[in-house]
C-alpha cells in the first residue's frame, strides 16, 4: 500500500509538487509585483525546512525525505544557462563589442562595492573569513563563486571551510528574492514604462542592424543604361537588391540579364543609407507608382530554408543555375533582418523574401523548403556535445594568483559553450540548430528545477546555520547584497543612460541571478534584457570568481 513515506522518499514527487506549489504562488500579483519563478526557491526553502523537522514516524529514512539530488539541480542549473547562451548567441557579438566598456565599468564596479562591503562588514562584526567569502557569494548568487572560495578555505584554513557554504546558504534566500522585487520595480523607479522601454531598444537594434526598406527610382541617368541587373549589383554601388522593373506599363521580375533603360521605374529593397544612394545612381524616386503585376507574372513569397542540400550552402552559389532568376530580397534570422549579400551562408529556419516567375518561385520553394518539419526537431547530438564541451571546460583550473586555481564551474562553461555555439552555429562538419520553442522550454525547465533542489538544500540547514552564526550574518549578506544592487542600477541608467528593460537584464546578470532575468524578460516583449543579461554575465562571473578570493584574504589579513 502506498503510504506518506513512501511519497516524501520519492525525489521526483518532491521535485515537482515543489514546482508546481512555487509557480502557483508566484503567480499571485501584490500591486502588480510577483515572486514569479522565485516562488519555487522561496516553496524549496520551505519544503527544505519541513525535512528538517519531519518526524521519524512519517519517515523512516529521514535524510533522504523531501530531497532532490544534487545532480539534478546541476542538470537544472546547467540546461537553464546553456539555453540562455544559445538564444542570446546570435545578438552577443555585436551588442557587447558596442558596449564593452560599459559592461566593465558595471560588472567590476557592482562586484568589486560588493566585496568591499563585505570585508568591510565582516571585520566590524569579527566574522571569520570563510563566512565572509561565503556571504559574499551567497549575495550575490553564485555558485561557481562559492566553490573558488571552498577552495581557497581549504587550501588556507581547513578547519573552518565549511563556514564558506553556511554563509552562502544565509545570504541566498534574501538575495534572490530581494533581486526579483526590484528587477519587477525597476521600470517604476526609473519612470519608464516597460512598453516604452521596449521602443527604445528596438531603436537601438535597429542602430545595430538597420532594418530593410522599399522604394522606388526611376532611372534617369544615362550612364547605367544597357547595363543588366547583375551587372549593377557586381558593381558595389550600392548593397540595394533590384527586385522589379516596371517597363511601358508591365511589370517584371528583375532577373540578372535584363538590360535597364531609361524611364524604367526599379523596385530596391535594402538598408535606408544604400537606398539613398540609388538617387544619384539611378534616377528620381518614383514611389507614386504602382509595381503590382496585374497580369500575375510575377510571385512574391516568404520561404523558410528546411532542406539539407540548402542549409549551409551561400545563397549565391544556391540562386545559380535554374534559380538565376529567383530574386532574394530579405534574409530574416531570428528576428534579425539580414541583407541577402550572395556570400550569406543559410541556415535552418531562415526566411527568406523571394521575388520572380511564378513557376520558377513555386520551384524553388520545393527546393529550400522540403523539408519544414525538420524545424521542430532539435538536433540532440550537438545539443548534447555542447552541454558536455561546457561541463568540461567548466572543469578547467584558472591560475589566480598565490597558487589559487578558480573554475568558471558548471553554469559559467555551459553559458560560455552555449553563448558560443549560438552565435557561431556549427562547430567543424556538425551544425548547431535548436528551434526557439526548445530553447525556451530548456530555459524554463531547467531554471525550476534548479531553483527547487538548491532551495530544498538551503532549507534543511537555514534554521540551524541562522542559530549558530546569528542575525548579523544576515544583515551583511543583505548589504552587500542592497549595495550591488544600488551600484549596478545606477551605473547602468544614471552614467550610461540604458533604458529600463537593459537596465534590468544588466542588473540580473551582474547579480548571476536567473530568477530575476526571468522576471526582467516578462515586462515586456523584447530582447533587450536577455541580451543585456548574457553581456555582462562572463564578467560577472570571472570577476566573483576572481574577488571572492580576495575577499578571504583580506578578511584573513583584517582578523
Amino acid at each position: 500500500m502506498l503510504t506518506v513515506a513512501d511519497l516524501l522518499n520519492n525525489p521526483f514527487v518532491t521535485l515537482f509538487a515543489v514546482i508546481a506549489l512555487g509557480l502557483w504562488v508566484g503567480s499571485f500579483r501584490l500591486r502588480g509585483i510577483s515572486l514569479g519563478s522565485a516562488g519555487v526557491l522561496f516553496t524549496a526553502l520551505l519544503a527544505g525546512h519541513l525535512r528538517s523537522v519531519l518526524p521519524r514516524s512519517l519517515s523512516p529514512e529521514n535524510s533522504h525525505a523531501i530531497s532532490v539530488p544534487s545532480s539534478v539541480t546541476d542538470l537544472g542549473l546547467v540546461l537553464f544557462v546553456y539555453a540562455v547562451g544559445l538564444q542570446a548567441g546570435p545578438r552577443f557579438v555585436t551588442m557587447f563589442r558596442g558596449r564593452v566598456k560599459a559592461y566593465l565599468t558595471i560588472g567590476l564596479g557592482s562586484i568589486g562595492s560588493a566585496a568591499l562591503t563585505a570585508v568591510l562588514l565582516g571585520h566590524l562584526l569579527h566574522l571569520s573569513p570563510s563566512i565572509t567569502a561565503g556571504l559574499f557569494t551567497g549575495a550575490l548568487t553564485n555558485t561557481p563563486a562559492l566553490a573558488s572560495g571552498r577552495d581557497i578555505a581549504q587550501r588556507l584554513d581547513k578547519t573552518t571551510a565549511a563556514e564558506v557554504s553556511v554563509g552562502h546558504g544565509l545570504a541566498y534566500p534574501f538575495s534572490a528574492i530581494f533581486v526579483v522585487v526590484l528587477v519587477q520595480l525597476l521600470p517604476s523607479l526609473l519612470r519608464q514604462p516597460p512598453s516604452e522601454a521596449a521602443e527604445a531598444a528596438a531603436q537601438e537594434a535597429r542602430l545595430l542592424q538597420p532594418p530593410l526598406h522599399r522604394r522606388q527610382f526611376r532611372i534617369t541617368n544615362p550612364n547605367v543604361t544597357g547595363r543588366t541587373v547583375a551587372d549593377f549589383h557586381a558593381s558595389g554601388l550600392s548593397r540595394a537588391t533590384i527586385s522589379r522593373i516596371k517597363r511601358d506599363g508591365v511589370v517584371y521580375a528583375a532577373s540578372p540579364d535584363m538590360e535597364l533603360a531609361l524611364h524604367d521605374v526599379v523596385m530596391a529593397v535594402g538598408p535606408e543609407e544604400e537606398l539613398e544612394k540609388l538617387t544619384a545612381i539611378l534616377g528620381d524616386p518614383a514611389d507614386d507608382v504602382s509595381m503590382y503585376d496585374m497580369g500575375g507574372r510575377v510571385a512574391s513569397e516568404t520561404l523558410v530554408v528546411s532542406a539539407q542540400h540548402a542549409v549551409g550552402r551561400q545563397l549565391g552559389d544556391l540562386l545559380a543555375g535554374d534559380f538565376s532568376d529567383v530574386i532574394v530580397t530579405r534574409v530574416r534570422r531570428q528576428g534579425i533582418e539580414l541583407v541577402p549579400e550572395r556570400s550569406l551562408v543559410l541556415e535552418p529556419a531562415d526566411a527568406l523574401r523571394v521575388v520572380g516567375h511564378q513557376e520558377v518561385v513555386k520551384r524553388f520553394a520545393e527546393y529550400v523548403g522540403a523539408e519544414e518539419r525538420r524545424l521542430s526537431e532539435t538536433s540532440l547530438l550537438s545539443f548534447a556535445a555542447g552541454i558536455c564541451l561546457g561541463a568540461l571546460l567548466g572543469m578547467v583550473p584558472l591560475p589566480l594568483f598565490g597558487g589559487v586555481h578558480g573554475k568558471l564551474g558548471l553554469g559559467g562553461g555551459a553559458f560560455l559553450v552555449g553563448l558560443l555555439l549560438g552565435h557561431a552555429r556549427r562547430v567543424g562538419p556538425f551544425r548547431v540548430y535548436v528551434p526557439q520553442a526548445a530553447i525556451l522550454f530548456a530555459r524554463e525547465l531547467g531554471l525550476v528545477v534548479f531553483l527547487a533542489g538548491a532551495g530544498i538544500e538551503a532549507g534543511v540547514r537555514f534554521a540551524a546555520v541562522l542559530h549558530v552564526a546569528g542575525l548579523q550574518t544576515l544583515f551583511v549578506g543583505a548589504c552587500v547584497t542592497i549595495v550591488a544592487s544600488i551600484t549596478a542600477v545606477m551605473l547602468a541608467h544614471f552614467l550610461f543612460r540604458w533604458n529600463a528593460l537593459a537596465v534590468a537584464g544588466t542588473f540580473s546578470g551582474a547579480m548571476t541571478n536567473p530568477p530575476a532575468l526571468n522576471a526582467a524578460t516578462e515586462l515586456a516583449v523584447s530582447d533587450a534584457a536577455p541580451l543585456a543579461f548574457s553581456s555582462i554575465y562572463p564578467v560577472a562571473i570571472i570577476a566573483k570568481i576572481v574577488l571572492v578570493q580576495c575577499v578571504f584574504l583580506a578578511a584573513r589579513m583584517l582578523q
